[in-house]
């Protein structure tokens, strides 16, 4: 008997007030908190042991503002990037401008250590910030049972508010504080 695909129970608005952005994620899934050397996000997992299937995502100033016409170049270097990884084998990529904000995503399988992992990678760009968004599975089936819920985190993404365009409120006005580590 296959597995039953997941099912929303609902939605939860992640904000990120340092960089100006924000997306839907489901509910109950739990949050942990990502800093790297390069930025600073989240790591949302249906399961708080296995962050191996996950959704993250990591904004950063880049301290130079991106324009449109540099889209060719940083296609490029994101394709590059993708095949660095041992075994990848990009699936697609796609690359646009929208007035300046900049997309490009790509999916892709490569292995780490003895398993096999699909990703779904967005690099999104608005003026110097970038913003890095990933979808990935454990293994191949573990993307594919998951990928409704990847599915709408990943395109209710934006550089605006979700919850501040429904209520009125400013960036700095949060009634709530941010899931608390799992």
């Amino acid at each position: 008997m296959s597995k039953p695909r997941p099912a929303f129970t609902g939605l939860l608005v992640h904000r990120e007030p340092r960089y100006r952005y924000s997306f839907l994620v489901p509910e109950g899934w739990h949050y942990l908190e990502m800093e790297s050397e390069h930025g600073r996000g989240a790591i949302y997992a249906p399961d708080p042991e296995d962050v191996a299937t996950s959704f993250s995502v990591e904004g950063r100033d880049l301290g130079v503002e991106v324009k449109p016409e540099d889209l060719k170049t940083l296609r490029e270097g994101f394709v590059l990037g993708l095949r660095q990884l041992p075994g990848s084998v990009v699936e697609g990529v796609e690359a646009e401008t929208v007035g300046k904000l900049i997309t490009m995503e790509a999916r892709h399988t490569f292995r780490e250590g003895r398993a096999r992992r699909k990703r779904w990678v967005r690099l999104l760009y608005q003026g110097s910030v970038q913003v890095r968004i990933v979808a990935q599975g454990k293994t191949v089936g573990a993307f594919e049972h998951w990928e409704p819920m990847f599915f709408q985190s990943m395109r209710t993404f934006r550089f605006s508010d979700w919850w501040g365009e429904v209520t009125g409120a400013d960036w700095d006005d949060t009634p709530f504080p941010l899931p608390e580590e799992s």
